[in-house]
């Protein structure tokens, strides 16, 4: 690897390290240089993941079109890339992410079927399945399909489990929250999404934190507890940059 290679990569990692620990400008600049660097030296698959992780965080700051742009930015990379299927796979799980929060749930659902056709076609990668299926979860609820939606956290689940990955745990609690408060249970969702927050507070992921304290606020059933939770999420949001646009 050369030496502009080993920077862009830092870059890159720098930046998804950055935006979890909740340094969203400094996140930002970071994925653009590794970007520009990889483009420079025609790292078609260091692009398109840095590109995907840009449109993350322009999504979660409420920017919603031009995270669209920058994903099917990735996307062209993608297709260059010798990593092409897993860049892709993230590629589509990232726009399903963008499009819900547009409300646009059509095509969250088309980005969602491309990823799962990608994965079940090129060997389904732990990983690129650990980004997918939080996503699969959102859209089947959103589409009234529990069982779907049900399965796809299970078999977040059982990865967790698997490899004891805190990051994968506290996704896989967060999505059996959002299950189970589709279902009505509002006791167990809001245990479930305690449970994640306090997860992802552990390794410092900021943002995943808030999205869980603000979904447990609308199923905990003291309302002391609700409010505090909303509080603490509101004033993350504030302070990240976030749009809250994203549940």
């Amino acid at each position: 690897m050369g030496a502009p290679r080993a920077i862009a990569l830092c870059q890159s990692f720098g930046g998804v390290l950055e935006f979890q620990g909740g340094q969203w400008v400094r996140a930002e600049q970071q994925l653009r240089d590794a970007v520009a660097i990889y483009r420079r030296v025609k790292g078609a698959s260091g692009e398109s993941l840095s590109l995907q992780r840009l449109g993350v965080l322009l999504t979660a700051r409420g920017k919603l079109d031009e995270g669209l742009a920058v994903l099917a930015e990735a996307g062209f990379a993608a297709e260059r890339a010798l990593m092409r299927s897993h860049c892709m796979t993230r590629v589509h799980a990232s726009t399903a992410r963008n499009r819900l929060a547009a409300r646009d749930l059509d095509a969250a659902a088309t980005a969602l079927a491309q990823g799962l056709d990608m994965a079940s076609r090129h060997g389904n990668c732990l990983t690129c399945n650990a980004l997918l299926l939080p996503e699969a979860v959102r859209v089947r609820i959103a589409r009234g399909d529990l069982a779907g939606a049900d399965a796809a956290a299970t078999e977040l689940e059982g990865l967790a489990a698997k490899f004891g990955s805190r990051a994968w745990t506290a996704m896989a609690r967060q999505a059996r929250g959002r299950v189970d408060a589709a279902r009505g249970d509002r006791e167990r969702a809001a245990t479930a999404f305690e449970d994640a927050a306090t997860a992802f507070e552990a390794f410092a992921s900021t943002y995943e934190a808030a999205r869980c304290r603000r979904a447990l606020a609308t199923t905990a059933g003291d309302p002391a507890v609700a409010e505090a939770a909303r509080g603490a999420a509101m004033r993350a949001f504030d302070a990240l940059g976030a749009a809250g646009v994203e549940d």
